[in-house]
C-alpha cells in the first residue's frame, strides 16, 4: 500500500524527518506527501504541493484528496502524519476509543474538535448509525481511496472528522485502545506508536531520544553526501558559481529566490538571507558547502 502523508510545514520538517526514518517497520510502496513542501524530502518522495486552505480540518482533506487525484493513489493506502512515529513493526489494524459520546462526556477536547465530534455523531446517526465509535487516535490508519473520493463529494459543505466518518460509514472489525499522544516528555516511550505535541517536539531531551531511536537516514531524506552549493543575492554570484562549477557538479543547491530563477538545474530549496541559507544547509546534514554571492562577510 502507499503511503499518504497531509502536510503542513513545521520547523525543519523534524517530525516529518524522524516519522519518514519510522516507515522501516511498516511495509508500503509509495511515500506521498501533499500539501506544504517540506525541504527535506529526496525524489523518492512523490510531493503534490496543495495551496493551504483557512480551515485546517478542510485543509488536510484537501491534502488527502489531492494525494488520491494527482499521485494515482488506488484502493486502501496509509494514512500518516508526521507526528507519528512507528517504534515496532506495524500491520494493518482498525482502531477506536469507545463511542463518540464516551469520549466527548470524557472532557479531554473542547472548541472546533469537540463542535466536529458532535456534527460527526450527528451524521452518522442520520445515515443510520446508532452508536458511532470514536476514531480519533493518533495512529496510522487505512483507506481506501474511492471510497474517501466518495465521502468527500457527499459530505460536502458539512462539518466532519474524516477518521471518524469514515470508519463508521465503512466499518471493519476493530478493537478499543488508548490514544497513544504524548503531550509533555517523560523521557521514554514504549508502545507500536508514537504521537507527540509542539511541545514535545520541540523539548531536547525528546530530540536526542527519537534521533537515537531512528539513527539512520532513509532514502526519503536528501542525501548529505556530496557537495553543496550557496547562491546568495551578492551581485558577485554568477562569477563565483561558474568558478565553483569548474571543480564538479553540486547534489545540493540553495538559492535565493532571485537566484533560483536563473539557476538553470533543480533548486533544493529556497533561503533568504545568508544566515538562513547555511541554517538548511545544516539541516540537510551538511558541515562545509561552497558560498557564491555572500552578502555577509566572513570573520577574519
Amino acid at each position: 500500500m502507499d503511503i499518504v502523508y497531509p502536510y503542513k510545514s513545521a520547523p525543519d520538517d523534524f517530525e516529518l524527518r524522524y516519522s519518514l526514518r519510522s516507515l522501516v517497520n511498516v511495509p508500503h510502496e509509495r511515500v506521498i506527501v501533499a500539501g506544504d513542501r517540506p525541504i527535506i524530502i529526496s525524489r523518492e518522495v512523490v510531493r503534490i504541493p496543495v495551496d493551504p486552505m483557512a480551515d485546517r480540518y478542510q485543509s488536510s482533506t484537501a491534502n488527502i484528496v489531492a494525494a488520491i487525484e494527482r499521485a494515482g493513489v488506488t484502493g486502501d493506502f496509509i494514512l500518516m502524519h508526521d507526528d507519528m512515529f512507528v517504534l515496532e513493526p506495524w500491520s494493518a489494524q482498525h482502531e477506536h476509543r469507545g463511542t463518540i459520546d464516551e469520549y466527548m462526556r470524557a472532557g479531554g477536547a473542547g472548541g472546533e474538535y469537540l463542535a466536529r465530534a458532535a456534527s460527526t455523531r450527528d451524521l452518522l446517526r442520520v445515515h443510520g448509525v446508532a452508536e458511532p465509535l470514536f476514531f480519533g487516535l493518533h495512529t496510522p490508519t487505512i483507506y481506501n481511496a474511492e471510497r474517501v473520493l466518495d465521502l468527500v463529494r457527499e459530505f460536502e459543505g458539512r462539518r466532519y472528522l474524516l477518521r471518524t466518518l469514515y470508519h463508521n460509514l465503512f466499518p471493519a472489525p476493530s478493537r478499543q485502545r488508548d490514544d497513544v499522544k504524548v503531550r509533555a516528555w517523560t523521557g521514554s516511550a514504549g508502545g507500536d506508536v508514537l504521537s507527540i505535541s509542539d511541545e514535545c517536539a520541540g523539548h531536547p531531551d525528546f530530540k536526542s531520544w527519537i534521533a537515537a531511536r531512528f539513527p539512520e537516514r532513509s532514502s526519503y531524506e536528501v542525501a548529505s553526501g556530496g557537495r553543496c552549493l550557496i547562491l546568495g543575492y551578492a551581485p558577485t554570484v554568477w562569477a563565483e558559481a561558474e568558478a565553483a562549477l569548474d571543480e564538479g557538479a553540486f547534489d545540493v543547491v540553495i538559492a535565493s529566490p532571485e537566484a533560483a530563477e536563473s539557476w538553470p538545474g533543480e533548486v533544493t530549496a529556497l533561503a533568504y538571507d545568508d544566515n538562513h541559507a547555511e541554517h538548511l544547509a545544516r539541516v540537510y546534514g551538511f558541515d562545509d558547502w561552497t558560498w557564491c554571492g555572500r552578502t555577509i562577510k566572513e570573520a577574519a
